[in-house]
């Protein structure tokens, strides 16, 4: 199902892809074996996967929780990835992919490009409200993973800059007499600084205990609203 934006809901509630499986539908590090039997038990194995990096964390998830709770045998996970790494890379791979492709098609829509510049931004806004409110724990993960290793810090940053960009050529056309060039940059940084804090918000297991700063708070999507609002110079 495409990812689409109700404008009557509120702020994070985009309808992105949810099924791991989906996700590697298109990815190259991904290919499904022909048999039923083994598609199924790799099904198995991702969605497992996914769920218990995104719940326990890589380090405490084992390749004997995953094959457990996928009721797989052990040498079934082997002969798809050599290792737990393996299996989180190819998640992590076709997580972004499909979230790009997604995010592609809502900034490409006839709506979007039919859009006045306040429209525009909530649409940025709610793109990032809703990844985090819909991913929460693979995000975590992800993020806590950038720290350390310096290829998952270049793609995500990447797909940051990606996101960033596809509101910037809406705006630049919706605001032909602005500096293109100013306009680039500004959105850039509102975006690096609004997914910051969301990012800073779901780092701890338990999320921001401040009132009013979990992702899934109403008030804390419409404050960053208005703040790239003022800050985008746009009524």
């Amino acid at each position: 199902m495409p990812a689409t934006r109700n404008l009557d809901a509120p702020i994070g509630a985009i309808t992105f892809e949810s099924d791991p499986v989906r996700w590697l539908d298109r990815c190259a590090a991904f290919t499904q074996p022909q048999q039923k039997r083994s598609r199924e038990a790799l099904e198995r194995i991702i969605r497992s996967g996914t769920r218990l990096f995104s719940a326990n964390g890589f380090e405490a998830t084992r390749i004997a929780d995953i094959v457990e709770d996928a009721g797989v045998p052990t040498g079934t996970f082997y002969q798809r990835f050599a290792d737990k790494e393996a299996l989180l890379d190819a998640i992590v791979a076709g997580y972004r992919a499909c979230r790009m492709r997604e995010i592609r098609k809502l900034c490409t829509s006839a709506e979007a490009l039919a859009a006045g510049p306040r429209q525009i931004i909530e649409l940025h806004i709610d793109i990032v409200f809703s990844a985090f409110a819909s991913d929460t724990g693979l995000l975590r993960l992800i993020e806590r993973r950038r720290l350390e290793n310096g290829q998952v810090h270049h793609d995500q940053s990447a797909a940051n800059d990606v996101v960033a960009g596809h509101i910037a050529d809406l705006l630049v056309a919706a605001l032909p007499q602005r500096d293109p060039v100013k306009l680039r940059r500004q959105v850039l940084y509102a975006h690096s600084i609004i997914r910051g804090a969301v990012v800073w918000s779901t780092l701890p297991a338990g999320g921001e205990q401040g009132p009013g700063l979990k992702v899934t708070d109403t008030a804390f999507a419409t404050e960053a609203l208005t703040m790239a609002l003022r800050y985008l110079e746009i009524d």
